[in-house]
């Protein structure tokens, strides 16, 4: 597992990682920079106080602070979202270069990525939500969190690259004989997920990784649906 994730790694001096990095980053930058935009407009046209004065001047400047905090909070994620639209590519370059006999992958469309990957946040959205009353346990919070994203993870990043060969039923089947072993692979790349900064890059990393684990568990053989 750890020699996949070093393979991974190693490789982000291909164009392809780069052009997914570079895409997400400035695309969440310019999206981010929109949204602070008409926020701050549509903010600067309200008149909180009809007496202006201090107060005026104090409601402006912690709806400003208010405003950068909701940015910083937000980039993270839009990255990882935007970023998600082309990971098809990241799985495509690692097959490329040290998969090459591997046969043609099925085309997928754009709206059926787009869709999956939006099905999948909405899903991982809900269901960590439901979660936040468990804060209040301390530690049984945090092994919920793992536990729970570890699973969530693996099965959207092992369908992402599985998809891409196999059809519905060869690849629940497939990840069902092989559910532990893609939780456990799961629950680091959930950590990946929380380290600030890395973050930004982690779905590049959790796909080149799952393409490497898939094939060495055995994913991709002839006889993978026996």
């Amino acid at each position: 597992m750890i020699n996949d994730f070093m393979k991974s790694l190693a490789q982000f001096s291909d164009p392809r990682f780069r052009r997914v990095v570079l895409i997400g980053v400035g695309g969440a930058i310019l999206t981010i920079l929109a949204l602070w935009g008409a926020i701050g407009f549509g903010l600067n046209s309200v008149t909180f106080f009809t007496d202006g004065g201090w107060l005026e001047t104090v409601a402006d400047w912690l709806l400003g602070v208010g405003l950068a905090v909701l940015v910083l909070l937000l980039f993270p994620s839009m990255t990882v979202l935007i970023s998600s639209l082309l990971l098809d590519q990241v799985a495509e370059a690692v097959e490329d270069k040290h998969y090459p006999h591997l046969p043609h992958p099925r085309p997928q469309p754009f709206f059926e990525a787009l869709i999956n990957g939006l099905k999948f946040a909405l899903t991982a959205l809900l269901l960590n939500i439901l979660i936040l009353p468990l804060l209040i346990t301390g530690p049984v919070y945090i092994v919920a969190f793992y536990a729970m994203n570890g699973y969530l993870l693996s099965r959207e990043y092992f369908e992402l690259v599985a998809a891409r060969r196999y059809d519905v039923q060869t690849m629940t089947a497939f990840r069902k004989r092989r559910q532990m072993k893609l939780w456990i692979a799961g629950v680091g790349l959930t950590f990946l997920m929380t380290v600030p900064f890395v973050n930004l890059v982690a779905p590049i990393i959790a796909t080149a990784f799952m393409v490497h684990y898939c094939i060495r568990l055995g994913a991709f053989q002839p006889d993978v649906a026996a």
